[in-house]
């Protein structure tokens, strides 16, 4: 995910950090690798049972640089000076034990993570940020849509490994190469299509005609989206104008963005408006989707 919002207060108890330590690394596939991170900080951490948990990952300016500590101002931890504030990205956990965290790291061409993954060994370190989440079904759920480019792909096997026995759920997923693929357990009832060879910043998108064209079974259901920002807004619009559904009935977050270096310089301008914005949403009640749709309502104002 391409953007890091501001972290919400927190208890005294919680650390609003964690430094992490590479344990491991593996190639999972020719565009995946895999990090586990440990290190006497995790012990601490406080996780989320939601499968798309994420934590915005701050990268030091070299792979053997180690970042200092965040700091806490207004009961908010974070790097303040924005000037001087580390690259960061955000990332679903995998999978995590009492002491280590896994998460899995797409290799885009370029990028930030992408050259910090490649380049990671054991006791390389980052430091995390607490997690949040926007998978949320609701009770009166008959099915569920999780549509995902390869960047969703950990989010996606936690969501199925985590479904309830029988429950219905309909899984898109677009991948660059054949041996991208993954095999998921599940106790549900689950239909996987594998889309191959297009998206994930190399071809266009065929995720939003996929989610454009699916026959909804009879029911109530619930549509998760992970992928490329511009692609998640119109998934977004698609749920919401012509499906009808409401924030509670679909989750449709940007995992990342094309170009977004160039994204990322012009944010910056607009960046403290739009989180003040987003953090006045969750203060006066909204939920997190509903703060989610009014950030990306205000960039898409702003020409992001």
């Amino acid at each position: 995910m391409s953007t890091a919002l501001e972290l919400d207060a927190i208890t005294e108890t919680e650390p609003g950090c964690y430094p992490a330590i590479v344990q491991y690394v593996e190639q999972l596939s020719p565009s995946m690798i895999r990090v586990v991170f440990g290190g006497p900080d995790l012990e601490h951490y406080v996780g989320l049972s939601a499968p798309d948990e994420c934590v915005t990952v701050y990268f030091p300016p070299t792979v053997d640089d180690v970042l200092p500590r965040m700091t806490e101002v207004g009961g908010v931890w974070g790097y303040h000076d924005l000037a001087v504030r580390p690259e960061c990205r955000n990332y679903t956990v995998r999978s995590r034990t009492a002491t280590t965290m896994t998460v899995d790291f797409v290799l885009h061409e370029v990028g930030v993570a992408a050259e910090w993954a490649r380049a990671a060994r054991p006791g390389h370190q980052v430091v995390l940020s607490r997690p949040r989440s926007w998978y949320r079904v609701p009770g009166d759920v008959d099915w569920q849509l999780l549509v995902a480019d390869q960047t969703g792909l950990p989010a996606v096997g936690r969501a199925l490994e985590q479904l309830p026995p029988g429950d219905r759920a309909h899984v898109v997923l677009e991948i660059l190469d054949e041996a991208d693929r993954q095999d998921f357990v599940t106790r549900g009832d689950v239909t996987v299509e594998w889309i191959v060879g297009t998206g994930n910043g190399v071809t266009p998108t065929a995720l939003v005609d996929a989610v454009s064209s699916f026959e909804r079974p009879d029911g109530v259901g619930y549509l998760w989206f992970a992928g490329e920002a511009g692609a998640s807004r119109a998934v977004r619009a698609i749920a919401r104008k012509q499906w009808g559904f409401d924030t509670k009935h679909c989750s449709s977050i940007g995992y990342w963005r094309e170009r977004a270096e160039e994204w990322l310089a012009k944010y910056k301008r607009y960046e403290r408006m739009a989180l003040a914005g987003y953090n006045r949403a969750l203060r006066e009640g909204r939920s997190e989707a509903q703060a989610q749709e009014e950030f990306e309502a205000l960039l898409e104002r702003v020409g992001l």
